[in-house]
């Protein structure tokens, strides 16, 4: 599933194509991508401008004339494409948006069909009230915050920072990268983490955040960016993915094991269950 790092890209990458055109025309091809129903989606859409682009969390949010908000969440294999309108269609393109007066198409691209886009009417402070729920950016959010938040928690440390009302936008590849280089385990409680470790985790996680949004995110399935490039991040990952090869700073075997239902790689070696009182 697209992270942040990934989703930053695609919205970096169509906020200047994107801003001040007007919806002409959409073809739904697959209802069940749209929440709420397609006779109202269509006509909703026709004359609206966009605004501006904007993420948050995993969702990329197109601002519209009208107090309105298109809201997309790419979920597995969700992509984005701004095309010429020429551009043969790739399989299982879903949604096709035309504009006024102009030759790219945005086709939303989805092969397991589980990302949906919603239309929606914004509130005060253009806020959206499906996202009312979502946690704090790991940009926004200061290390005390961050700390009093984990410390009031008696849950794994991993499955809280996948939690995106405890924060918004991480997911499994970053959790874990960010966990190694901060040497906890997945499975520690979060309240039982002292100061310092707990500021490991907050450092960590935004230094590989930001160096993932410089290398255009991680490929590692099936994630290309708005112009159909590939990431570079996963040429940096340390544990992720690499369950059985030597960790690049102990030597250590990388392991995978089912953490809150969710696989988790990590180094036994650099990152104990038990750990000494820091």
């Amino acid at each position: 599933m697209p992270e942040l790092p990934e989703v930053e890209t695609i919205v970096c990458g169509l906020r200047e194509k994107l801003s001040g055109l007007e919806f002409s025309r959409v073809a739904v091809r697959l209802e069940k991508c749209i929440q709420g129903s397609k006779r109202a989606f269509i006509p909703s859409l026709r004359r609206r401008k966009i605004l501006r682009v904007d993420r948050k969390g995993k969702n990329i949010i197109l601002h519209l004339s009208g107090e309105m908000a298109l809201r997309v969440h790419l979920r597995m294999t969700g992509r984005l494409r701004f095309v010429p309108a020429q551009t043969p269609e790739e399989k299982h393109t879903h949604v096709i948006f035309s504009f006024r007066g102009h030759p790219c198409h945005l086709r939303f691209v989805d092969q397991r069909q589980f990302g949906r886009l919603c239309l929606e009417r914004k509130g005060a402070g253009d806020k959206l009230r499906s996202l009312a729920d979502l946690g704090p950016e790991p940009f926004e959010i200061s290390a005390k915050e961050f700390m009093g938040r984990a410390r009031s928690k008696h849950r794994a440390i991993k499955p809280l920072l996948l939690d995106q009302r405890f924060l918004a936008g991480v997911g499994n590849i970053y959790a874990d990268e960010a966990l190694h280089q901060a040497r906890i385990h997945p499975r520690r409680p979060a309240d039982s983490l002292e100061g310092k470790a707990l500021l490991r985790v907050y450092h960590a996680l935004r230094r590989i955040l930001r160096a993932a949004i410089r290398a255009g995110g991680t490929s590692v399935r099936s994630y290309v960016d708005a112009s159909g490039s590939i990431g570079g991040f996963q040429h940096s990952l340390q544990v992720y993915g690499r369950e059985g090869k030597a960790c690049r700073f102990c030597g250590g075997s990388i392991v995978r094991e089912r953490v809150a239902g969710r696989s988790s790689f990590f180094c036994p070696r650099c990152q104990p269950e038990r750990q000494k009182r820091e």
